[in-house]
């Protein structure tokens, strides 16, 4: 349960008439996210519907909600503006600082969207303000330390990938003050445990002096971006980035919002420039559409196979959406694919399969997740092939608490 969200019970409140989907009910639409089951069991411990609403209601959690919904409707009903940014035409655009009217998106400078709310407080992670648990940095080397003895024990390479949040990369583009108070939990994992991490926020930054690297309504990664992630995986995997396609934009781009730009009302839009060159890699197995019809996207197993590809291995990423890749977004598993022979793409952000790895043979193993997940230790292990089986079959989407350990 999350430490803001206080309880309490009234003397004159009868207990017992808590269910257990009440609390996901009113955590889904008083909160925007979804209850852990930590947060089930505390609260049912009480019991009391009256208590439970009496705590959620009188909340910091549900005030800053609130506070952040209250921005984006001050915001929206200020009238019209032009939906798209264009430079030299910033006082037609929304201004710097609006929120969207959900409170979850902030619009930063030069058209630069960025999360604001959210289940997994962005920014105050940024600013180093969230607090991690005692054993939560222990718990991180011993993760890192079972994955590589089993990798070297198979045979096989193995790269832990953290992408670098849009916000630290963009940070100059951010219209509020993130002046730190303490470290990011990504740099203490690189300074204090002194893991393996592969982190390439100096690259990313770096090549915005010549080009976008972050989307400006998403809050993922541009083409350049996507491969400069790529270069730093297979150079982590022993491999030549040579070996990965150019960047060249295809010269007919479109307009496009973002996973951020849908958040307004009408859509912020962008123009996007998606790459000319199309894979030179197949889809040879994919379960994608079955997953996202329910509305899911953890236990998506998507296969690519280039049978000319210059690196004869196989590889399996177990990432997120930053691993994710097709031919509308060629993340990091579209990348990987024009260079190996065979790459499965499982969608386990930092995830571990041992049975998969064995099954399909994997030389290679990249372990990928978002900068924002960091605060959270994942499970050693997962069943990959069972988590998209029960997804299916019970119609309904596994969330991320299903992925990470519970707090």
């Amino acid at each position: 349960m999350s430490p803001s969200v206080s309880k309490r019970e009234p003397a004159d409140t009868a207990g017992g008439d808590l269910r257990r989907e009440d609390i996901e009910t009113v955590f889904r639409e008083f909160l925007g996210r979804v209850a852990t089951s930590g947060d089930v069991a505390q609260w049912m411990q009480i019991g009391s519907l009256r208590a439970f609403l009496d705590g959620v209601l009188a909340s910091v959690e549900y005030a800053e909600r609130m506070t952040k919904r209250k921005m984006g409707e001050e915001a929206q009903a200020r009238g019209s503006f032009l939906n798209c940014w264009i430079e030299g035409w910033e006082r037609f655009t929304r201004p710097t600082g609006d929120v969207s009217p959900d409170g979850v998106v902030i619009v930063g400078k030069s058209g630069h969207l960025f999360i604001y709310g959210g289940s997994n407080d962005n920014v105050a992670m940024y600013r180093g303000e969230v607090e991690m648990a005692a054993d939560w940095l222990g718990e991180w080397r011993t993760l890192v330390a079972k994955r590589r003895d089993h990798a070297q024990d198979a045979g096989r390479r193995l790269a832990f990938l953290v992408v670098p949040e849009k916000l630290a990369v963009c940070a100059d583009c951010y219209p509020q003050d993130l002046t730190a108070r303490g470290p990011r939990p990504v740099l203490r994992l690189l300074d204090e445990g002194a893991l393996p991490l592969v982190y390439p926020i100096e690259a990313l930054c770096d090549a915005r002096s010549v080009g976008k690297t972050y989307l400006l309504t998403d809050s993922h990664l541009t083409p350049r971006g996507n491969r400069i992630l790529a270069e730093a995986t297979v150079s982590e995997l022993g491999v030549s980035p040579a070996f990965l396609p150019e960047v060249e934009d295809t010269p007919t781009p479109h307009l496009g919002a973002g996973d951020l730009g849908h958040h307004f009302d009408p859509p912020l839009l962008e123009i996007m420039r998606p790459m000319a060159d199309a894979s030179r890699a197949a889809v040879v197995s994919d379960n994608w559409a079955e997953i996202s019809r329910v509305g899911g996207h953890i236990g998506t197993i998507r296969v690519f196979r280039r049978e000319d590809a210059p690196d004869e291995r196989t590889v399996v990423i177990f990432g997120d959406s930053y691993g994710f890749g097709d031919n509308a977004y060629q993340g990091l598993s579209w990348w990987l694919a024009q260079v190996f022979r065979e790459v499965h793409f499982v969608w386990v952000p930092f995830g571990w399969d041992p049975k998969y790895l064995d099954s399909v043979n994997a030389e290679l193993v990249v372990c990928q997740t978002a900068e924002r997940f960091i605060a959270r230790v994942p499970r050693l292990k997962v069943n990959a092939r069972s988590l998209a089986k029960k997804t299916i079959a019970r119609r309904r989407a596994f969330t991320e608490e299903r992925i990470f350990k519970e707090r």
